[in-house]
């Protein structure tokens, strides 16, 4: 079932940051925990847009696709962990009355953490904290592997928010909604070694973005192993992992700038590999930034959002692989090193079509509390049938 963490009776072992970047990490894969730095106004929202990120703010009660109040369901996380110092913030998604999904690696060394539904102008719907979290199976603290998911128990139920049912479906080529209360910034800002983007400075609302889940990360990632030797290919051992990169778009889009920030399109051209990549999104087009690990990425099956992954790591691949005197060529795919969310960085988000039983599975089993009201229950019940039977 996973690795299963009580804080009531359990110490935590800790795990150290760097374990939780896999072999690609040191090629600038990494995980999306990021120390909150939101202050008296709160966190800001998730992503990279097209635009100002006030543009993109989630609201309680905001209606997508006439469902009000859709993302609600939506929470920070404020933890503390015995890896680091400080405050970190993840995101999660509602599962249960009684259980937030959310990634792996913002669990690992879990010490305490408030969870705040529908974050608004620094003010939650409701607020829970953890009671207890449930690893899935093979989360080891290695990105990329498909296990990057861990359940949190709430300290008691909500009630009046959405609860969101699981994709039982591959979602390769479709359009998600992205959501989350992490950093955020404009995709064609360049930012600087000393002013990184994204940043907290829009720390009172969460945000949202859209974008296309293009590919897999193991069949790109393995396409562009076959092709240059470099050892970034990593068999998905547990699981999928969506893949979506920023296509370019603003004010000015040209077909230049567009064929160039469209970076899994041009991983696909040279190493011959046979995805799509959808640059339809527009204007709306959005990727995760440090904070979101954790959120949801949803998809509209024609009558309510579902959640079909959590997000897990964002990467600046093009660095050193495309470019001038690089295996790839031409020009660099990144708009900025000093931006992790610009134009043509990739996002990975873990799917949930392969975690399906092992989430239904913990939800649904009872805590012991209840089992143990069950069993006074059944023995009431026992107790009356014999005075009947006498």
């Amino acid at each position: 079932m996973g690795k299963f963490l009580n804080f009531k009776s359990l110490v935590l072992a800790p795990v150290a940051l760097a374990a939780a970047m896999s072999a690609q990490a040191a090629e600038g894969m990494s995980n999306l925990m990021t120390e909150w730095l939101g202050g008296a106004s709160g966190p800001v929202a998730t992503t990279g847009n097209t635009s100002a990120a006030s543009n993109w703010r989630l609201t309680a009660g905001m209606a997508f696709n006439g469902i009000q109040g859709a993302f609600d369901g939506t929470a920070l996380l404020l933890f503390t962990t015995s890896t680091a110092t400080g405050t970190y913030a993840c995101s999660g998604s509602l599962v249960s009355s009684e259980y937030i999904l959310t990634a792996g690696h913002c669990t690992d060394g879990l010490l305490s953490m408030s969870i705040q539904f529908g974050y608004t102008n620094g003010v939650a719907l409701q607020t829970r904290t953890a009671a207890s979290v449930v690893q899935a199976p093979g989360w080891n603290g290695t990105l990329d592997t498909g296990a990057d998911l861990a359940l949190v128990k709430l300290s008691a139920p909500v009630t009046n928010l959405p609860i969101y049912s699981l994709s039982t479906t591959n979602d390769v080529g479709k359009q998600f909604i992205m959501t989350g209360y992490g950093t955020s910034g404009n995709g064609s800002s360049a930012g600087s070694a000393n002013n990184p983007l994204p940043n907290w400075n829009d720390s009172a609302y969460g945000h949202y973005g859209y974008n296309t889940f293009d590919t897999t990360s193991d069949v790109f990632t393995a396409a562009w192993q076959a092709k240059t030797g470099e050892s970034v290919y990593t068999s998905p051992t547990y699981g999928r992992t969506y893949v979506a990169d920023f296509d370019y778009y603003n004010a000015t889009a040209n077909a230049t700038n567009s064929a160039r920030y469209n970076t899994l399109q041009r991983i696909a051209d040279f190493t011959g590999g046979t995805w799509g990549n959808n640059e339809g999104v527009g204007v709306n087009e959005a990727l995760i930034g440090g904070g979101d690990s954790g959120g949801g990425d949803f998809i509209w099956d024609g009558s309510k959002w579902v959640l079909s992954a959590v997000h897990s790591w964002g990467w600046q691949f093009c660095g050193g692989r495309f470019g001038s005197g690089t295996a790839g060529g031409g020009t660099n795919c990144d708009l900025s090193a000093n931006n992790s969310s610009s134009f043509g960085d990739l996002m990975g988000s873990t799917a949930i079509v392969d975690h399906v039983d092992w989430i239904n599975s913990v939800i649904a089993v009872p805590e012991p509390e209840s089992y143990a009201l069950m069993l006074a229950g059944l023995a009431l019940v026992g107790g009356v049938a014999r005075r009947r039977r006498a």
